[in-house]
C-alpha cells in the first residue's frame, strides 16, 4: 500500500500481544505486521518503521478495509517522525554515494591534490570531508580552522549532553572523530584551548589535562537540572 510518500507492506500476524485493561491481563490477538519504507525504495532496502495492528484494538477486524484504515491512521499519527526517518536515510545514502565518488577520484590523484579538489573546487569544509570518512586528508587541513571546528563540537555536544552544567569529554572521543592525537599533539591542544576562549559567555570554566572537563553557564544547557548530578557517574552507567 502506498500512502503519503510511503510504501507499507503487511502480512498476517496471529501473535500480536496487547494489554486488556478491562481484565488486567495481556492477550494474544490476530492482526497484521506492517513495515514502512520510502515510496521510492523499490528494493525495500531501508526500513523506516514497523508496527502491528491488533484485532479488537487498532482495528475492528481483519478485513482489507480495516487493515487499510489502520495503516492510514498509523501513518497520519506518525507522519512527521516518519518524514524525519526518511530524511535521515536520504542523507546517509547521499553520504555513501559521495564517499564512493571521492574514492574513485582518489585512485587518480594524490592525497594533497584530492584535498584541494574537495576543498577548493567542490567547496567542502574540513568537517564535511571528515564526515565522509577521509581522515587521511587531515594533514592538509588548516590547523587553526580545524581547532575551531573541534572547539565548536565541544561546545555544542557539551551543552547538549550535560544535565548539570558540567561535562567530561575524553580525548579519545575527539581523536576518533577528528583523527587527531591528543594530548600528544600539544600544538593542536593549545589551538583548541585558544579557540574555546571565544565562548567565554557559554563556558564558565575548563580543565584540559587528561581530557576536556568543562563547566557551562546553565542558561545555555537546556537539560540542566537544579540538583547537582555527577556527570562522570552518568556516563559510566550509560556505558554499562
Amino acid at each position: 500500500m502506498r500512502y503519503r510518500g510511503f510504501e507499507i507492506t503487511n502480512c498476517p500476524d496471529s501473535d500480536v500481544k496487547r494489554y486488556d485493561s478491562e481484565n488486567n491481563q495481556d492477550v494474544i490477538c490476530e492482526g497484521f505486521y506492517c513495515q514502512v519504507y520510502s515510496a521510492g525504495d523499490e528494493q525495500y532496502a531501508d526500513q523506516l518503521d514497523d508496527f502491528c495492528l491488533a484485532e479488537g484494538f487498532e482495528i475492528d477486524d481483519c478485513s482489507d478495509q480495516a487493515l487499510e484504515s489502520g495503516i492510514i491512521k498509523y501513518i497520519d499519527e506518525n507522519y512527521y517522525m516518519l518524514c524525519d526517518a526518511k530524511a535521515d536515510v536520504v542523507a546517509l545514502r547521499k553520504k555513501k554515494i559521495l564517499s564512493k565518488a571521492v574514492r574513485w577520484i582518489e585512485e587518480n590523484e594524490s592525497s594533497e591534490e584530492l584535498y584541494h579538489i574537495l576543498s577548493d573546487t567542490i567547496g567542502m569544509t574540513d568537517d564535511e570531508i571528515i564526515e565522509i570518512g577521509f581522515t587521511s586528508l587531515v594533514p592538509y587541513f588548516d590547523r587553526k580552522i580545524y581547532a575551531q571546528i573541534i572547539a565548536e563540537y565541544l561546545i555544542d555536544k557539551g551543552t547538549e549532553r550535560t544535565l548539570s552544567g558540567n561535562i567530561h569529554i575524553p580525548f579519545s572521543e575527539i581523536n576518533k572523530r577528528y583523527a587527531v592525537n591528543l594530548p600528544s599533539d600539544l600544538e593542536m591542544l593549545d589551538l583548541i584551548r585558544y579557540s574555546l576562549r571565544d565562548y567565554s559567555d557559554i563556558l564558565s570554566d575548563i580543565e584540559i589535562e587528561t581530557d576536556f572537563d568543562m563547566m557551562f553557564n546553565t542558561i545555555y544547557c537546556p537539560f540542566a537540572k537544579d540538583d547537582p548530578i555527577d556527570e562522570n557517574f552518568l556516563q559510566m552507567n550509560s556505558q554499562m
